[in-house]
């Protein structure tokens, strides 16, 4: 086949060097977020075995395929970068039809696409089943997130068959990215609301403040890198219509890890114990107990304040009490002997 000249699509040299540069340095930064998922990845798997928790299956199976699928995600992009520079590295003209004309570039685009979809659908997911199990599986509250979702598969299914129009792609990768924002920043709102209500604002930022921190943190990293995608994209695409977009690969190559960053960092800490105070984890149940029921009974008799032997009611009744904790302790005891 006949090579092209890049000067017969109205780009300069510059514009080669530029876009052939940012896809080599796009790899890089890939790479080296792609290191700290790798890191963050057997750490979680560490806590995760060291975990005193006896359901580990799921967990380890939704870190692992993260991890997987970015690595396969690394090796097709460095593959590809191996054949533009090394393979078609002879002059500007070869590396254009490599890149523009031989199809490989539009055949990764689609296969990459794919696969960090999967990831995508897949932190989705978890976090829509986290708001239904905490709405008592109330499939209301979980309608808007599920048609964002379903938004997100339907415009990845029209990116990977592929359009006539570029504009129509564009549109879809802008309505890709806005939905899975919108989800995740929904799913997260919604979760919080649900600790808020159900423990009010002072018990909840006692005893979850671990477990808001988490999800808040990696939402904020999460929804954060989507965003300047999003913008990044569409200033690019619209506003420099004529110019090739050299900005956009780095937050989408950041996208890449932080998809995977944002769901393991989550499972590792809460392995970790750090969802909520380290005294809970060490604290006995009857400790637990014994404190709950002084409470309610302390709380129960104050409408005997005005009889004079309401002090006494109140020291039988724990008095009472304390006997049956002392009891149960003792059956868990002679049961594990």
């Amino acid at each position: 086949m006949p090579s092209t000249s890049f000067q017969d699509a109205g780009l300069t040299i510059a514009d080669v060097q530029a876009v052939t540069s940012s896809d080599l340095h796009s790899i890089i930064l890939l790479i080296f977020c792609h290191g700290i998922h790798t890191c963050i990845f057997f750490i979680t798997l560490y806590y995760t075995f060291h975990s005193v928790r006896t359901h580990k299956i799921i967990p380890i199976g939704i870190v692992a395929f993260l991890w997987c699928d970015n690595t396969v995600i690394v090796g097709l992009q460095w593959r590809f970068i191996d054949e533009l520079f090394i393979t078609h590295g002879t002059s500007l003209e070869a590396e254009y039809d490599f890149y523009a004309l031989s199809g490989v570039y539009a055949s990764l685009g689609r296969v990459n696409i794919a696969l960090r979809a999967l990831s995508v659908f897949l932190a989705d997911v978890i976090l829509i089943w986290c708001c239904w199990a905490l709405y008592s599986q109330n499939i209301k509250i979980v309608i808007l997130p599920c048609l964002c979702l379903l938004t997100e598969i339907v415009s990845v299914c029209f990116l990977i068959v592929g359009t006539e129009s570029s504009d129509q792609n564009a549109n879809l990768v802008l309505i890709y990215y806005a939905m899975t924002v919108i989800t995740n920043s929904l799913c997260t709102v919604l979760i919080l609301f649900r600790i808020v209500r159900i423990s009010g604002i002072r018990s909840s930022l006692k005893s979850y403040r671990g477990l808001m921190e988490i999800l808040v943190e990696s939402a904020i990293m999460y929804t954060a890198v989507f965003i300047v995608l999003l913008v990044m994209y569409e200033r690019e695409f619209y506003a420099h219509s004529n110019a090739p977009m050299v900005g956009y690969g780095y937050p989408l190559m950041m996208s890449v890890s932080v998809t995977g960053i944002a769901p393991t960092l989550i499972i590792a800490r809460v392995m970790a114990g750090h969802s909520r105070p380290n005294d809970s984890w060490t604290r006995p149940l009857a400790s637990h107990l014994r404190s709950d029921t002084r409470g309610a009974i302390a709380q129960s008799t104050m409408r005997f304040a005005g009889s004079p032997n309401y002090a006494q009611r109140i020291d039988l009744e724990l008095g009472r009490e304390d006997v049956e904790l002392e009891d149960e302790e003792a059956r868990t005891e002679g049961t594990k002997v």
